[in-house]
């Protein structure tokens, strides 16, 4: 899927959860911090979401962020073959993500294959409700994540269990792109790391 037709479909996605939700746009405004002008241009496709953004939007939404760029409003499937895993690319990073796993798995577990290019740095606020744990487990190459003032580095092979009720940063401080899967189980609680 092109660049602009992909925005179009996020932006048509949030309205959607939004009018859901039953919240105006000044409504997800003060809740996500981000102001009504930026989030009317990204449902109108006339600007393209970055990462951090639409990690705003989905935490104030109560969705994940794969919910919004799988854009799943089909039955789920068992099945995905690899030519149909949904990719997205955050246009101030260059971060790309493929949506691995079926949308709506019946296991509540997603797959989420991440390219970070040498130097990216992506930060994500923390969610105040409906949070959830993760898995990263490092591919190739190497990445820091920040968990609140915490610095984790992780290399090929380590793999690092955490929550997003804490801001949390993934950077790549070497010279070489990186890739990691992020494993999601919804629902599941989680204590400090």
């Amino acid at each position: 899927m092109d660049q602009q037709k992909l925005d179009r479909a996020i932006g048509r996605r949030l309205k959607t959860v939004r009018t859901q939700a039953g919240m105006t746009l000044n409504e997800l405004a003060a809740r996500s911090g981000v102001s009504r002008a930026m989030i009317g241009r990204v449902e109108r496709a006339q600007s393209s979401a970055t990462a951090s953004l639409l990690n705003k939007l989905c935490a104030a939404l109560d969705v994940s962020l794969s919910d919004v760029v799988a854009l799943a409003e089909k039955p789920p499937e068992r099945l995905v073959r690899l030519a149909d895993q949904p990719h997205w690319r955050d246009p101030d990073s260059g971060y790309r993500r493929r949506h691995a796993s079926p949308a709506d798995a019946a296991s509540g577990i997603e797959v989420i294959v991440v390219d970070l290019p040498a130097g990216a740095r992506v930060p994500y606020s923390p969610w105040g409700r409906n949070a959830f744990t993760q898995q990263l487990l490092m591919l190739e190459g190497a990445i820091a994540v920040h968990i609140d003032a915490k610095a984790v580095r992780l290399r090929e092979g380590d793999c690092l269990d955490f929550d997003v009720m804490r801001a949390v940063i993934f950077e790549n401080e070497t010279r070489q792109d990186a890739r990691y899967v992020i494993i999601t189980r919804r629902g599941a609680s989680y204590g400090k790391m």
